[in-house]
């Protein structure tokens, strides 16, 4: 029995990744790190409760269907756009943002950087090809949680490779199996050692 979910967006139509991959990228780590045996090693309850167990999720965009901000390792695609030139200043990419992140300013696009969330909806909009992705990657949220404390996840980093996040999960694994109290939640933990 795996002593971690990993739970993804199926059939997402604004999905930026292949979930999948990722999906299996993220079970070798835990597979790799013997999650299972060693976590289990820690549990006395025989079956373990959901609370005890390190729950991931893989978002394919920002909508986050998948519910990334509230799991122990949280992980959402993300396309940066960027006004590559040729702009007329149509303003069907304003129109197309949800974020309110874009204006058109002397004629030309312009983007809020504060505001966008790099889904890419303004790049597939561009009817002119001067809005394109600069570069795609995933947003790596840890410690989030629910019940009777909780917690938003901490974002640890932005439009990172599957590498990266490959990486950020083995090194957030090695910290919950080895700093953690017995039936502490990863979030509680990293608050508690100001992990980031």
């Amino acid at each position: 029995m795996d002593l971690f979910t990993i739970k993804k967006c199926y059939d997402c139509p604004n999905r930026l990744a292949n979930l999948d991959n990722l999906a299996g990228t993220l079970r070798k780590v835990l597979d790799d790190s013997e999650f299972n045996t060693r976590l289990g090693a820690r549990i006395d309850t025989g079956r373990p409760l959901h609370h005890q167990m390190f729950h991931i999720a893989v978002a394919g965009c920002p909508n986050s269907c998948s519910q990334p901000q509230i799991k122990d390792f949280g992980v959402q695609g993300q396309a940066r756009p960027i006004v590559a030139g040729g702009c007329d200043g149509c303003g069907v990419c304003v129109q197309t943002c949800p974020e309110k992140a874009i204006t058109v300013q002397d004629g030309v696009a312009v983007i809020d950087r504060n505001a966008c969330l790099s889904c890419g909806l303004c790049a597939r909009a561009c009817p002119t090809g001067s809005m394109q992705i600069e570069k795609t990657g995933y947003r790596v949220l840890i410690g989030g949680k629910l019940g009777r404390h909780p917690r938003l996840a901490t974002e640890m980093l932005v439009l990172a490779s599957a590498d990266e996040v490959a990486g950020a999960l083995r090194r957030c694994v090695e910290i919950f199996l080895t700093a953690s109290q017995p039936g502490e939640r990863f979030g509680s933990l990293v608050d508690r050692i100001s992990f980031k």
